[in-house]
């Protein structure tokens, strides 16, 4: 009984942790399009993969500075993490080296 008890509790942990990351979608594509508006700007990506266009949006104060700054422009490739619900990046990062 206590193998059985402890399997069941093992599968709900693993159904409850894999569910927190269900949203997260990492990417690599290229720059097609930024625009800045205030507090955010929309980002118009081309998937590596798929060739398909993405339009995501930057919230984050962080990362919208990179744009702001120019330190990441139209052309570049980036490395992208985002929730696929709201479609907001958490994370990029250009895929070029030094």
């Amino acid at each position: 009984m206590k193998k059985l008890s402890t399997l069941v509790v093992m599968l709900v942990l693993l159904a409850c942790s894999t569910s927190a990351f269900a949203g997260t979608i990492k990417m690599i594509g290229t720059v097609t399009g930024i625009k800045i508006q205030g507090n955010g700007a929309d980002i118009t990506l081309k998937d590596r993969k798929t060739e398909a266009p993405i339009a995501l949006k930057v919230t984050n104060p962080m990362e919208l500075d990179k744009y702001k700054d120019k330190k990441i422009r139209v052309g570049d490739e980036l490395r992208i993490i985002y929730d696929s619900d709201t479609k907001i990046i958490k994370r990029a990062q250009k895929t070029a080296g030094c």
